[in-house]
């Protein structure tokens, strides 16, 4: 095995002690993006990833190579357009198929009827499994129609043997050939987004993330239901969304169980959609939202892996829920829509270690001066005590180059407790 690099090995302990919240040097820069690195140099089109992600690997190298940001971030979170073809998706739109720009990312559909109905949500907590697969999965994916005929709820002894008729029907085999015709194109983005950390590990960048995935919540909120639907739901059906939520954290808790013990993780990232205060009262976060992201928070601190919570939009009526509840010098958080930053560091200083300080806008369309003046207040702010890594306050797609290498040089040579 190769030595590590010595960048890697100081920017991992870099990020150690402020995940600790303990005092460092320098305060670890590294933006979170999605498609930055393609916008930038315009190497490749979005429409190109998603066809295949080692399109754009290049223009990844090319920028941390470049900028030398202190964690690397790859392309897994943009969907692989080849896969979402191979099974005919019907809830993502994206450039290439949908889209005639090729340079504006995918969305993801809210449908206004929902591919699951309230009065199924008892269905769904009874058989998660069973539900997806003959009732989500078909609606999700035209190429798996077929399994919709399938049922192995009763698959045992004979049952087993009567359980593979449905198997003659052409849709069912139609939709396992597309399942594998899924699998080998997925085993090699898999492959490359691997060997793209790998490689930038050599490089001396570590993993900002190592696995992203939601609340258990979000589960209905983005897909299954829908955010309109599931926001009457929880007047309408409260107890019936309550049962299938506690349901989907119970899978969402063993997944995150069977991933850590697969392989090494060192920071599993929850996107949070929902949950903050224009949408859900406290009490609802209490009853429908916070259970399960504890419950998976807990799982990741039980097994020395750093949940990083990504709070997007306001969550400030929620502030003393999360630290109640989360234990200190374990956990990240990345506020993205919180006007009140200064209050979070006030209230949390020392305990959480705290991403962000940055505006997105002002690196894609401020001058220099207004760059330099930003990264140094942010510092100034945030950074005493230690717990601070510096971030922006949106998912960065589009920045100004100059304005960049501005931040990144400005962080560099610019502490101040």
């Amino acid at each position: 095995m190769s030595e590590l690099h010595p960048k890697f090995i100081e920017r991992s302990q870099l990020l150690d002690d402020s995940i600790a919240c303990k005092r460092t040097d320098r305060c670890l820069t590294a933006p979170f993006y999605t498609y930055l690195p393609i916008l930038l140099y315009n190497e490749t089109t979005i429409a190109d990833t998603m066809k295949d992600w080692r399109n754009a690997i290049p223009s990844y190298y090319r920028y941390h190579e470049e900028f030398q940001p202190d964690l690397a971030y790859g392309p897994e979170a943009i969907f692989p357009g080849s896969a979402l073809e191979a099974l005919d998706c019907q809830f993502v739109r994206w450039p290439g198929k949908h889209f005639p720009d090729s340079k504006i990312g995918f969305q993801v559909l809210d449908q206004e009827d929902g591919y699951m109905h309230e009065d199924e949500y008892l269905e769904y907590a009874e058989d998660p499994t069973g539900f997806l697969m003959k009732k989500i999965l078909p609606k999700h994916w035209k190429k798996l129609e077929g399994f919709a005929n399938l049922d192995f709820s009763m698959a045992v002894w004979h049952g087993m043997l009567y359980s593979t008729l449905p198997a003659l029907d052409p849709k069912v085999k139609e939709a396992f050939d597309a399942i594998i015709d899924c699998s080998k194109i997925m085993g090699e983005q898999v492959a490359a987004d691997g060997e793209f950390y790998a490689t930038m590990a050599q490089k001396g960048f570590p993993s900002g993330a190592d696995l992203v995935t939601s609340a258990p919540f979000d589960i209905f909120n983005d897909t299954l239901r829908g955010f309109l639907n599931v926001s009457m739901d929880m007047y309408t059906c409260p107890d019936e969304l309550k049962q299938a939520v506690d349901a989907a954290t119970k899978i969402q808790v063993r997944y995150l169980k069977n991933t850590i013990k697969s392989r090494p993780l060192k920071i599993v990232g929850f996107m949070l959609h929902n949950g903050f205060d224009m949408f859900m009262s406290k009490e609802q976060f209490e009853t429908f939202y916070w259970p399960g992201l504890k419950a998976c928070i807990d799982v990741c601190v039980e097994n020395n892996v750093i949940p990083w919570i990504y709070v997007e939009d306001s969550f400030m009526a929620k502030l003393d829920i999360l630290e109640c509840d989360c234990p200190a010098g374990k956990v990240m958080f990345t506020f993205t829509g919180t006007n009140d930053m200064k209050a979070i560091k006030e209230r949390w200083g020392g305990r959480y270690c705290l991403k962000g300080g940055l505006q997105g806008s002002v690196l894609e369309y401020g001058t220099k001066e207004d760059v330099v003046k930003m990264v140094k207040e942010a510092i100034d702010i945030y950074a005493p005590g230690g717990g601070f890594i510096l971030d922006t306050d949106v998912t960065l797609d589009n920045a100004n180059p100059e304005n960049l290498r501005v931040l990144f040089e400005t962080a560099k040579d610019y502490m101040k407790y």
